[in-house]
């Protein structure tokens, strides 16, 4: 990365999203009703409004983990509900995981050990540096060669990689989980003969994948839960890390759940350590309570059940709040732009470019620091909450 008059500029890699995500503006300006205001009088308005509210939510929390962590603090102060921009997708991973656990791997044993990688409904352009950095180098421990297997994916997106083969399946999204189901019945044992295909795929290529991920040394089930948005997709990943499981009878397999984007990974992992539940908590006067189905963002605002809406989102300025009848403040870039203002907007610097901090990585077993080469006078998101919380605790004094 160079500093350029227009911000940051990526040198290498070239990075399709960085790029258009790091050419950010190093000055703000803080409004109420859309109209300038000083930074302290945004947080005083802001504290007003939301103070003022029975059960706020605080939600977007497209932040670093020091922002996670004020607005957590935030939340309890306030009785307020929290989620993740992400929190439906997320939520799809944690119900699996909660019915029954899972089986899952690192981006460093993808890199070093997978001979066969899975992806299952999941468009690969969406994440171009997983390839680029776990899947296109060499091995730490000798020769690898890898092989890819699409399952509802576009394979056409995936790069070419030496000593990397590529094949896909044809299957809706939303039948993989009976694919998956079959795919086990058949590792136990039962009889799937009498049927011509399987989730509209041909039984032969089911047995003859079923085959490779059988005689693989180490195979990763890769999934996006963002992108199996349909009824009851929760149950799909479910049959995902159930094949898994019985996949390691006989050789090695492990999941990978992809995500990490808008900090949500770094979001879950925060709320857990504080309240000891994941997101789509609230703070009552009995404790933390963790209501995933209650707690989502875009029920709570239709409903009605929240009468005043915060919304962090200091990454992407396209990731503006959902709309809401209710009160709204905003925390977000510099360049964001609203179709519809909401009640106080804040600007806010940028984490990783114009402020420094860190961030869990997408398989959560890493925190990555967060450099800040391009210093702004923007305040951090931590910064504005613990104004913001100053004013409430002075009000309630």
């Amino acid at each position: 990365m160079s500093r350029a008059e227009e911000g940051v500029r990526l040198e290498r890699p070239a990075c399709p999203r960085a790029s258009r995500l790091f050419a950010v503006p190093d000055q703000g300006q803080a409004l109420i009703a859309g109209l300038p205001v000083s930074l302290d009088e945004a947080c005083r308005s802001a504290a007003i409004l939301l103070s003022g509210a029975r059960r706020p939510l605080i939600g977007g929390l497209g932040c670093d983990v020091t922002g996670h962590r004020a607005a957590l603090l935030l939340a309890e102060k306030l009785g307020g509900v929290v989620d993740h921009m992400h929190g439906a997708a997320q939520f799809r991973n944690w119900q699996a995981f909660q019915n029954g656990g899972w089986m899952t791997t690192t981006l460093s044993e993808v890199r070093n050990r997978a001979d066969l990688i899975v992806l299952a409904g999941t468009d690969a352009s969406r994440y171009p540096r997983f390839f680029e950095r776990c899947i296109a180098p060499a091995s730490q421990f000798g020769e690898l060669t890898r092989k890819i297997v699409v399952l509802g994916g576009p394979a056409a997106s995936i790069p070419v990689m030496d000593g990397v083969s590529v094949s896909s399946l044809a299957v809706d999204a939303d039948r993989l989980g009976e694919l998956f189901a079959v795919m086990r019945a058949r590792l136990a044992g039962t009889s799937t003969d009498v049927a011509a295909d399987v989730a509209g795929v041909p039984a032969a290529q089911v047995e003859a994948l079923l085959a490779d991920m059988r005689a693989a040394r180490y195979g990763v089930l890769v999934w996006n839960a963002a992108e199996l948005d349909f009824p009851h997709a929760d149950l799909t990943i479910e049959s995902a890390v159930n094949l898994v499981k019985a996949l390691n009878q006989a050789t090695r397999w492990s999941g990978l759940p992809l995500g990490g984007n808008d900090g949500d990974t770094s979001a879950a992992q925060t709320c857990t350590w504080q309240t000891g539940y994941p997101l789509r908590t609230a703070y009552e006067i009995a404790g933390p309570r963790y209501e995933p189905l209650l707690f989502g963002t875009d029920r709570l605002l239709k409903t009605g059940e929240v009468d005043a809406l915060l919304w962090i989102s200091a990454f992407d300025p396209d990731r503006t709040p959902p709309a809401a009848d209710c009160p709204s403040v905003v925390l977000g870039r510099a360049d964001m732009r609203f179709a519809r203002a909401p009640d106080v907007f804040i600007p806010v610097a940028v984490p990783g470019v114009q402020h420094a901090g860190f961030l869990h990585r997408m398989d959560a077993v890493v925190a990555l620091p967060l450099t800040a080469p391009a210093p702004s006078s923007l305040p951090g998101v931590a910064q504005v909450l613990a104004i913001i919380q100053g004013e409430v605790n002075h009000a309630a004094a």
